[in-house]
């Protein structure tokens, strides 16, 4: 027999609240379309994915997986005050005492995690049933730049009974039982730009490429220095318009380094918590270098001018960095390095 979502009075006595105390706005057209605020809208988490992996999180820790929805809102995006109505079903392959779902913002305008309304409960979840999820919540902080369904169960204290900690990672499947709200329907979209060019240095003035450590079982091992690397973030560079799969990417960059480089690489990659934290972008052919070859024998002190085009193989999902690298030895002294912009 299917079971019903259980949610907590206090989360319902917040929605009244925040109905009735929230103010009309209007957008401008630059933020998308006037539509009077506060609104609904309609989030089934299948129009997100279909299938959801719930990997251990060392941060929580707990079990968490996320489904990015922004897709559909960021042409209106919800504000403090609006209701969301959470629709769809919902089956794991593992017994979970307490499941928790709660919506949250983690574009780098919320610093990458801002959770935006309380939470919701399936208690006594048994492998292999459907949960129905249909409950209405109301935002306590607007969105900034994302939003995603977050689906965690642990051993922590929700308000409810504590558990004990599961002990084993998850895989849900979901059923689509409504349709999302799309506010891409309500303005019409922008051209996209196929060929879009990226600046680094206005991005990365300042860009310390670090020892990086392997990780391994979910934890760094000190003791082995994999590369020097970093990974600055260029997301808005593409405002609302991410870069998709056949795009051609060109990322210049005009710098200077404080030691000298024998090559530097790059790749673009999405490590955004929406794409589980690492989504590569183009297909890496690990025996041709060159192809992500940004630039080969820089000078300590001397300015440097770069270009590197790549042709993209998957879409970004929420965010866009430039995984920017070089090799043990490839630094003269060996160890990491500190580029800064050309003033």
């Amino acid at each position: 027999m299917k079971k019903l979502l259980n949610v907590s009075a206090m989360l319902i006595a917040l929605a009244v609240m925040l109905s009735g105390c929230a103010s009309s706005a209007k957008k401008t057209e630059a933020e998308g379309p006037a539509v009077p605020h506060p609104r609904s809208y309609v989030l089934d988490p299948a129009d997100g994915a279909t299938t959801l992996a719930l990997p251990f999180n060392s941060y929580g820790p707990n079990y968490q997986g996320t489904i990015d929805m922004w897709k559909y809102l960021k042409k209106d995006k919800p504000q403090a005050g609006d209701t969301m109505q959470l629709r769809g079903k919902v089956t794991s392959d593992v017994d979970i005492p307490c499941l928790v779902f709660y919506l949250t913002d983690t574009s780098p305008a919320a610093n990458y995690w801002t959770n935006l309304c309380g939470d919701s409960y399936i208690l006594d979840m048994k492998a292999g049933v459907a949960y129905d999820i249909n409950v209405d919540v109301v935002l306590d902080v607007s969105t900034k730049g994302g939003l995603v369904m977050t689906f965690a169960y642990d051993g922590n204290d929700h308000g409810q009974e504590t558990y004990a900690k599961v002990g084993a990672p998850a895989n849900f499947t979901f059923e689509k039982v409504a349709d999302t709200t799309d506010t891409n329907a309500e303005v019409p979209s922008a051209p996209h730009n196929s060929n879009p060019t990226v600046a680094l240095e206005k991005y990365a003035a300042f860009l310390e490429i670090a020892t990086n450590h392997p990780w391994v079982n979910g934890a760094q091992d000190m003791s082995v220095i994999a590369n020097y690397q970093s990974t600055p973030e260029v997301t808005p560079a593409f405002g609302d318009d991410l870069p998709r799969a056949g795009d051609k990417l060109t990322v210049t960059w005009k710098a200077v380094s404080d030691v000298d480089i024998a090559q530097i690489y790059m790749r673009p990659v999405d490590c955004s918590s929406a794409a589980n934290w690492w989504k590569e972008l183009i297909n890496v052919n690990w025996d041709d270098m060159e192809a992500i070859t940004v630039v080969k024998d820089v000078k300590a002190g001397e300015p440097f001018e770069a270009s590197v085009t790549f042709e993209l193989e998957a879409d970004a999902v929420a965010q866009v960095n430039l995984c920017v690298w070089y090799d043990i030895g490839d630094a003269t002294p060996d160890g990491p390095a500190i580029i800064k912009m050309v003033k």
